[in-house]
């Protein structure tokens, strides 16, 4: 990971309107300190992404994010006015697995982790599993270990054969799952503290390295995303019913922000 300076500008791309971009700037209020950084929203899930990166290399233009996310909306477009490519010194982008999508497909998730490695090249893909409201999924450590929820629904291969069929498709949807199964604050971002921060990012990037390591502890190193999607598939989607290790993007940003010594001194700051 490159040093990151103040003075180096950020570009933030995020799945949605609302919730992402709050949980980021309540990181730099509580740990991460304020960047100069534009925090913009490509509002659609991470296939449509896939479809127009694949059409711009069909056509054999190089495909350019801040051009992109100007043609998306109005408002992309006012706030990226006065900017290019060459603006920004790292491009983050925060999405979610969404497996359950009418586009979605683990071939795309690995060839848009595969794209987008390298936050000061076409930027660097986080994922979240499933979705963003992940990293309020949370009571305890001991219970958090091993929490997983079902990811494919009716994308599941094994859906003409499961016993099961009829309770998985009527299942809550995950949002009402996360708000339910986790600590009452947890749903009110503006709650989120420096110790409440500090205790999730301890929980989720132990979680991540209990995902790829098999040992629930805060990790020695950061894991490449394309990694813990690996293990992911490994251990949980791969199966005959099809699920995903609860496990946020944001904490796992903060860790690649710190490195894993630098985030150990400011958990325990």
């Amino acid at each position: 990971m490159p040093s990151m300076s103040n003075n180096e500008l950020h570009l933030f791309v995020f799945e949605g309107a609302r919730a992402e971009s709050k949980y980021v700037e309540k990181l730099e209020q509580n740990l991460l300190g304020k960047r100069i950084s534009v925090k913009c929203v490509y509002d659609a899930e991470i296939y449509q992404l896939y479809k127009q990166l694949r059409a711009e290399k069909a056509k054999e233009f190089a495909f350019d994010m801040v051009n992109l996310l100007k043609e998306r909306s109005k408002e992309n477009a006012e706030l990226l006015r006065d900017y290019t490519r060459d603006s920004f010194a790292y491009i983050y982008l925060f999405f979610d697995y969404d497996a359950h999508s009418t586009m979605a497909d683990d071939d795309k998730i690995r060839e848009m982790l595969e794209y987008f490695d390298n936050e000061t090249e076409n930027g660097l893909l986080y994922i979240s599993y499933p979705m963003v409201e992940a990293i309020r999924h949370f009571k305890d450590m001991e219970s958090f270990k091993e929490l997983t929820v079902k990811c494919k629904r009716s994308n599941c291969p094994y859906k003409e054969d499961c016993e099961n069929v009829d309770a998985c498709m009527n299942e809550p949807h995950y949002k009402t799952v996360s708000a339910e199964e986790c600590r009452p604050q947890l749903t009110n971002i503006n709650q989120y503290t420096k110790g409440v921060w500090q205790e999730l990012i301890r929980a989720h990037i132990s979680k991540m390295n209990y995902l790829v390591h098999d040992v629930f502890d805060l990790p020695n190193q950061i894991e490449d995303q394309s990694i813990i999607f690996e293990k992911q598939q490994e251990k949980h989607i791969n199966h005959r019913c099809p699920e995903v290790a609860v496990l946020s993007a944001f904490p796992i940003y903060v860790l690649d922000y710190y490195g894993a010594e630098g985030l150990k001194k400011k958990l325990n700051a």
